[in-house]
């Protein structure tokens, strides 16, 4: 019976021609002619590393293929067209020999697992070696003064002369600018804002951003930072190391005293005082925000939860005065992509939702649900009768169990969200129950009778939630905090020329308020309209 084989061809990068795979499949059929062999199917990946399976789709098909017993023999040109890396080599290795299919080199012939075996050692002393030697090459081009690769915005590539550069003149015109706005005072933001509104083109994205010229500190980089329009050219700040489990290059920080530097006087576009004067500038704001850190205010009552009802991005602080806190959109703040300059009262938003919130939980409509679950609970406690105390006692260590596990599972981040704060409160109340039926095991009645006491219990502790986030000029309690957020999903601030500020709530918060909009303390409030809940906090 002729035996059935599949072929596999793969080049590395889009550098390379398309022939290259033609030429491998070529080559692999005229072995199979030779050899007597079927040709069931041709598995191909384009523009591929070798050093990562991730991604390879032509490579995972061909692998189905084998653990669906549809081929007797896998044909490539080489052994490392599979894999360059020696742990990804044995894994195809084992995964095909599982499926009883042979690896052959349309050069070598079929390939023991020791050949493949040192395939994969020479593959991965290639790739370690192919690395050391760009990064030599790189490292040259910098000593000489030329480009390692990227593009700078203000700089073009020189067509012909690989690694050098030239100015591009009205690139370099933004550049001065920037610099000279932000050596006058002018902050970052202020500066994309012209630059948007001027419809500047950035160096990627559709938008310049306050981020785009401050940069990053540590790694140099951001317009402000880059010192390449100083005449000083930078390279190997960071490390690209490829991770395992995704396959993706990730970058690393250097030390600073590792990098590379040249000096590039031709590619200067502003002068050593001016850099000096924003470096001053940049180093200053640095040390102000370092030393701030110390005394942040905790976060607000709905801090990461207020979005912008005109882009849906998220809403910072303005400006603040005492307690009067504005909040604006980001969008609008940062790079002026949002027209909605609006600056709303946060405490306001806050007060206004708070009193709200104490207000629907304190009806008879949700002190009666509490009382219903409550009641419910403990009468399925004592269905089968009174229990012994040994009984009673394993209950409330099973309830306290639970609850643990899942204060661990929350503080972990595998509980959160609305679903994980209802689980988290679920086993409070489970554990509560359970330690009052202990306590009162000595009760003669059998039948349930449920203690008056248990709504004013209820209306005290929401009085004390409510109350603690209200107080400390809005620093809460982080408990009481956590718990009403865990009920809020987002909440939408839109503009109005009305009286008011309209905020949508979303989230389980919609649930437990009417489904209309109303004015509350100065704010209309416009609800999610969701079912009531079918428990009580």
């Amino acid at each position: 019976m002729q035996r059935r084989a599949a072929i596999y061809a793969r080049y590395s990068t889009t550098l390379q021609s398309e022939r290259s795979i033609e030429d491998q499949v070529e080559l692999c059929r005229s072995y199979l002619r030779r050899e007597k062999y079927r040709l069931v199917q041709v598995f191909e990946d384009k523009a591929m590393s070798s050093a990562t399976l991730v991604g390879r789709v032509g490579l995972a098909n061909l692998l189905e293929a084998a653990r669906a017993g549809e081929i007797d023999a896998l044909v490539v040109e080489c052994v490392d067209r599979i894999s360059r890396d020696i742990g990804d080599l044995q894994y195809v290795q084992k995964q095909l020999s599982f499926a009883g299919v042979d690896i052959i080199s349309a050069s070598e012939g079929v390939q023991s697992e020791l050949q493949i075996g040192f395939r994969g050692l020479y593959g991965t002393m290639f790739l370690k070696d192919l690395r050391e030697k760009v990064h030599r090459g790189m490292s040259g081009n910098i000593a000489k003064g030329l480009s390692a690769g990227g593009k700078a915005y203000g700089y073009s590539p020189i067509s012909g002369k690989p690694g050098e550069l030239q100015i591009e003149a009205h690139e370099a015109k933004v550049i001065r600018r920037i610099f000279l706005a932000y050596s006058k005072g002018a902050s970052p933001r202020d500066i994309a804002h012209d630059l948007n509104a001027q419809g500047e083109l950035p160096p990627r994205g559709p938008k310049w951003n306050a981020s785009t010229l401050n940069g990053n500190k540590k790694r140099a980089y951001g317009i402000l930072r880059n010192s390449l329009y100083a005449g000083i050219l930078v390279w190997d700040r960071v490390k690209m190391v490829r991770d395992p489990t995704t396959g993706k290059r990730v970058s690393r920080e250097k030390p600073a005293e590792d990098w590379k530097y040249a000096e590039v006087p031709h590619l200067r576009l502003i002068d050593e005082e001016l850099w000096d004067a924003v470096q001053k500038r940049l180093a200053k704001q640095s040390e102000n925000k370092r030393s701030g850190k110390s005394t942040r205010k905790p976060l607000r009552h709905f801090s990461g939860l207020l979005r912008c009802g005109c882009c849906g991005g998220g809403m910072s602080i303005h400006d603040r005065k005492g307690s009067a806190i504005r909040i604006r959109c980001s969008a609008a703040k940062e790079s002026g992509s949002c027209n909605n300059n609006g600056k709303v009262r946060l405490d306001k938003i806050e007060s206004a939702l708070l009193a709200e919130l104490r207000k629907e939980l304190s009806t008879p409509t949700y002190i009666n649900e509490f009382i219903r679950a409550y009641n419910e609970e403990r009468r399925e406690l004592n269905a089968a009768g009174k229990p012994d105390r040994k009984k009673l006692e394993r209950k409330v260590a099973e309830a306290n169990k639970l609850l643990s596990r899942r204060i661990e599972l929350f503080e972990m981040g595998i509980l959160e969200g609305v679903e994980g704060e209802a689980k988290l409160t679920e086993a409070k109340e489970r554990a509560s129950v359970a330690m009052d039926v202990l306590a009162s095991f000595d009760e003669k009645e059998r039948a349930f009778e449920f203690n008056p006491a248990t709504a004013s219990k209820y209306v005290t502790a929401l009085d004390e939630m409510i109350s603690s986030m209200q107080a400390h000029n809005g620093n809460p309690n982080p408990k009481a905090r956590d718990a009403v957020r865990g009920l809020i999903s987002e909440i939408v601030v839109s503009p109005t020329e009305e009286d008011g500020v309209p905020v949508e709530v979303k989230g389980r918060l919609s649930a437990l308020v009417s489904n209309r909009s109303k004015k509350v303390g100065g704010l209309v409030v416009a609800e999610e309209g969701l079912e009531p809940p079918t428990r009580g906090l």
